[in-house]
């Protein structure tokens, strides 16, 4: 029997959030049913942040109670405030059904951009919410953006200020935590040398992120399975990338992830057919989104 790779699509978060337009909140709904049918059992779907800083998930707090039943779902959150609207959001899906994701960045100036807070602040916040989750019975797993290379030339990514947020994640009660290539620029050997580091320096499970700015996500995939990595995330279409680093368009493509892991030969679970559907009909919900004022809309490939 083929030995398991969990895929995680972040189409509904990380994808839509950097569009310059606002998807319907019963077209994210439908999305959600169309990666359901085609067997995705992992679903980042929103973010609990403030709508002035990313207006295309300001429906977070209608969005989760309406969301269909079946899958595992997660939201980032970045404060206590964004903690406590996760959960009452949440509040009528049974427990253990979903999770809260929050991100660091191994960039000081990202994080500052992403955060509007030094790393160690950030963390210092994440100290609050990981005590509150600990005592609410909530999962929080940990991300780290820009763990592998920075988005700007003079400030390269330092291994040890990434092994460092790991260890702390690990203190507060994460049991995973996501290394991300926000940028797109990894290679596999990078990717697999701070694999190597993180898991001497913690004993929590990996996931990675991949963006595909510079075509070398799959190559990172190969890299981190050989790693004995078992958990990718990616977007339909390859949607999205972070509006707060510079040069960072492109989520790896769902699709194209799926075939490929496959074709290494691992199962995902996933129908090929299926999720090319959900596919369009994300592409779908684009065309009919409301543009944000004063934000250009360009054409896209992936989308």
């Amino acid at each position: 029997m083929a030995e398991h790779v969990t895929l995680l699509d972040v189409s509904a978060r990380d994808g839509l959030q950097d569009e310059a337009c606002i998807v319907a909140t019963g077209e994210k709904l439908a999305v959600a049913q169309a990666l359901i049918d085609a067997g995705v059992a992992e679903i980042e779907i929103t973010s609990f942040v403030h709508p002035a800083w990313v207006p295309q998930l300001a429906d977070a707090d209608v969005l989760a109670p309406r969301l269909p039943r079946g899958p595992r779902y997660s939201a980032l959150i970045m404060n206590v405030k964004g903690y406590d609207r996760a959960r009452a959001a949440f509040a009528d899906h049974t427990p253990g059904t979903w999770s809260l994701a929050f991100v660091a960045s191994a960039s000081p100036r990202h994080n500052m951009s992403n955060n509007n807070r030094t790393i160690e602040q950030t963390l210092e916040i994440f100290d609050a919410v990981a005590a509150r989750a600990r005592s609410d019975g909530v999962e929080v797993h940990g991300a780290i953006a820009c763990s592998f290379v920075s988005p700007y030339a003079d400030e390269p990514t330092d291994p040890e200020t990434v092994a460092s947020i790991a260890r702390r994640y690990e203190r507060g009660g994460c049991t995973l935590i996501t290394l991300a290539d926000t940028v797109g620029r990894a290679d596999p050997y990078t990717v697999a040398l701070r694999i190597d580091e993180i898991a001497a320096a913690t004993r929590t499970t990996l996931s990675l992120h991949l963006h595909d700015s510079f075509g070398y996500a799959l190559a990172n995939v190969y890299a981190g399975l050989t790693r004995g990595i078992r958990r990718f995330e990616g977007a339909l279409a390859g949607l999205g990338g972070c509006p707060f680093a510079p040069d960072a368009p492109g989520n790896l493509d769902l699709e194209r992830l799926n075939r490929f892991v496959t074709d290494c030969g691992f199962e995902t679970g996933i129908d090929s057919a299926a999720i090319s559907r959900a596919g369009d009909r994300i592409r779908a919900a684009l065309r009919t989104a409301k543009p944000i004022p004063g934000r250009k809309i360009t054409e896209s490939t992936n989308a």
